[in-house]
């Protein structure tokens, strides 16, 4: 089973803390997930344009906007692919659920994160 996720935040932490859950999820469940990583808006509108992905990650506090603007152009292309808010505050975008699948809270924390994760791409 291969899977194609993005992975949207500014944090290099974030993202290698992310890499290293998605990691231990692909040894145990034995299966092949392909991720792509950005570090703003304009990146990951650059990667959806070219590429077709089951399921993203988006962090929605990005320094050139909110993650809300991936989301709306992903579900523009593609109806599909699953779509997580990471956020500290995810009460705050309630009115847009319309748009994600899921919402994941900051602090990322590991158990949680890796059970949203295999639910969010149905493994």
């Amino acid at each position: 089973m291969k899977r194609r996720v993005l992975i949207v935040d500014d944090i290099e932490f974030n993202i290698e803390f992310q890499m290293k859950i998605i990691d231990t999820i692909t040894k145990s469940r034995d299966v092949d997930i392909h991720v792509d990583t950005a570090n703003s808006i304009a990146d990951s509108l650059e990667y959806i344009d070219s590429n077709e992905y089951d399921a993203m990650i988006i962090d929605m506090n990005l320094p050139d906007g909110s993650g809300l603007e991936i989301a709306k152009k992903s579900r523009e292309k593609n109806k599909s692919t699953k779509i997580a808010a990471l956020t500290i505050y995810p009460s705050e975008y309630s009115e847009e659920r319309e748009y994600f699948d899921m919402f994941l809270k900051k602090p990322i924390m590991m158990d949680s994160y890796r059970q949203n994760f295999v639910e969010l791409l149905d493994i």
